[in-house]
């Protein structure tokens, strides 16, 4: 449940395209703050608190985003093709999460000096203060539950209707 909400709020932040948001509209409705110079101590703490608030500190502290590396078909399963794999698809993601973790540890401080950098950059103190006070409250908890919630069983019900899209698409795109 968390996972989907994280992968969410990982996909805003992120800047690989594994994850990447649709193209923006040409006209940006909030321009970044552009703050250069480094927060105040009371920008900070609302930064921290802001990351905790979106799921993303515990993504951080945890090494939990890398989980996709993990993953069976993923780039640390190398497996040719036709051979059997020789471990349990548990076992083994376990034991590639703790490699994963391990490596991580190293460069968790830099991962949140990333993150607080681009927070800072981003967004104004006030701006901080009400999306903190905001998502700190029952609504705001709810507005994160419920989007992800929303993206998850939306996604899942409109299956068959984006088959049939892309069944129409394919058969129209021959005859172009």
């Amino acid at each position: 449940m968390k996972t989907f909400l994280l992968l969410g709020v990982a996909a805003l932040f992120s800047t690989s395209g594994a994850l990447a948001a649709p193209p923006q509209a040409t006209r940006t409705l909030a321009p970044s703050a552009q703050i250069d110079k480094p927060p105040s101590p009371s920008k900070l703490l609302l930064i921290r608190r802001f990351l905790r608030a979106i799921g993303l500190q515990q993504q951080l502290d945890s090494g939990s985003f890398l989980e996709r590396y993990a993953i069976p078909g993923g780039p640390m399963w190398q497996v040719s093709s036709g051979q059997a794999v020789q471990e349990s698809l548990t076992g083994g993601f376990e034991k590639r999460m703790t490699a994963l973790t391990n490596a991580y540890a190293k460069h968790r401080a830099e991962y949140q000096q990333a993150y607080e950098d681009h927070v800072n950059w981003e967004f104004t103190e006030g701006e901080l203060t009400e999306m903190v006070g905001f998502l700190e409250r029952p609504v705001g908890k709810h507005f994160l539950d419920g989007r992800w919630r929303m993206e998850a069983y939306v996604g899942t019900n409109t299956e068959e209707l984006e088959e049939q899209i892309v069944k129409e698409a394919m058969a129209s795109f021959t005859s172009l």
